[in-house]
């Protein structure tokens, strides 16, 4: 009894040091450049680093990463943590996920324009909008509509404003064809889904084409189907992939135009955030003309509306001022909350590694560390620990971590 009592004592206290510890680091990162498992390596080595030098229950150190989380992301969760509980250190690996993760931008912009009016579009059912669209992708230029976003897009193309923009991709408006139906079975489309990504994982893209295809005859409803055949031409990269996908995500969208959470809203985010070229002014297009008839468009639609531009660094000027407006209220709950603040660069040469370089050195309790570049998923313990012994040295050498 008296063993099973020393044994519930000593393990409150590992638990109690390892909970209360004297000092905290968080480290967040989206995990694009590096795997999860490379991460909890990584956090792993680094708390047997700081136990080894300054004992155990001395440093907690924690760590939240998440595929393809953005600023935003980043901003939201660090408001629910810092309302729970002190973070001595934030280490940050954010920011990349930024140019092809749209979540949040809207709002930005919309916060950034709120002197702007705000327009209410009109609600119309998906057969109304299917006909709607047709005739805008068949219009001879007559339509006024048409009209005003040729004009635009021709503007922007450098075609001048007396020609009527002419798209490469006209979708198949499945809507209006008379076998259409709705399929309601839901769990099963599910399961069809997961079945067509095993085969995309697997490389398996011809299969994967041909099965999809296939299922879309039958259930042309199913918005998710076509999100998966438009990723596999992303992936398959062959010589016009961009075009296809952006069909399938374009279908996708007129069979399910009204569901904010459609994932061929996300398709069309993708394109138009990592092609540059005629490309984006088609995405530009079908987002223009579509948005005329949802009261309550996805946020990706939303995002691409926001942008509004085919040129590419001014897309791009437009992303990095969203990323230094988040990690700008990022200082000042740092701040505000006397957390040492530290933006670990990418093992990658990425434009957003000198944009958070720059904001580090011009800011005050920010601080910059440039990691090493790395092979595409190296997982290597010698290079986890590497890695992890350049954080540990730099949180000494700014005296973030001091013996007492």
């Amino acid at each position: 009894m008296k063993f099973k009592m020393t044994a519930v004592f000593m393990l409150v206290c590992f638990l109690s040091s390892a909970i209360f510890a004297d000092k905290s680091i968080l480290y967040m990162s989206d995990s694009i450049h590096v795997s999860d498992y490379f991460n909890t390596k990584y956090v792993d080595m680094l708390q047997s680093l700081i136990d080894d030098d300054f004992g155990k229950g001395a440093v907690n150190v924690s760590k939240i990463t998440k595929f393809d989380m953005n600023t935003t992301q980043c901003l939201e969760i660090c408001d629910v943590l810092f309302n729970k509980k002190h973070q001595d250190t934030l280490i940050l690996n954010v920011g990349d996920s930024n140019y092809h993760n749209l979540y949040g931008f809207a709002a930005y912009m919309k916060n950034r324009d709120r002197d702007k009016p705000v327009v209410i579009r009109e609600s119309k059912n998906i057969y109304e909008i299917n006909n709607e669209m047709l005739k805008l992708y068949g219009s001879t230029g007559k339509s006024t509509l048409t009209k005003v976003i040729g004009g635009v897009y021709n503007s922007i193309m450098g075609g001048g404003s007396d020609k009527t923009f002419k798209p490469k991709v006209v979708p198949n408006f499945y809507v209006l064809n008379s076998h259409f139906t709705e399929d309601n079975n839901f769990m099963a489309t599910i399961k069809t889904y997961e079945q067509a990504w095993q085969l995309i994982r697997d490389s398996r893209f011809d299969e994967a084409k041909t099965f999809l295809s296939s299922i879309i005859e039958k259930k042309p409803s199913q918005s998710m189907l076509y999100y998966a055949l438009g990723s596999t031409y992303l992936m398959e990269k062959s010589d016009g992939c961009e075009l296809k996908a952006l069909q399938c995500f374009e279908d996708g969208v007129l069979v399910d135009p009204l569901n904010k959470l459609n994932l061929c809203y996300k398709g069309l985010e993708l394109i138009y955030m990592l092609y540059k070229g005629e490309i984006t002014a088609d995405v530009l297009f079908f987002a223009r003309g579509i948005s005329q008839y949802i009261t309550f468009p996805s946020e990706s639609l939303e995002a691409i509306m926001a942008i509004n531009t085919v040129d590419y660094d001014e897309k791009i000027q437009t992303i990095n001022d969203w990323i230094l407006s988040d990690i700008d209220k990022l200082r000042n709950k740092a701040f505000t909350s006397n957390t040492n603040l530290v933006f670990a660069g990418y093992p990658d040469d990425i434009p957003i590694n000198n944009l958070l370089s720059d904001y580090a050195k011009n800011s005050s309790k920010a601080m910059y560390m440039e990691n090493d570049k790395i092979n595409d998923q190296d997982n290597s313990d010698f290079t986890i620990y590497s890695m992890a012994k350049k954080i540990y040295d730099f949180l000494k050498g700014n005296r973030i971590l001091i013996k007492k």
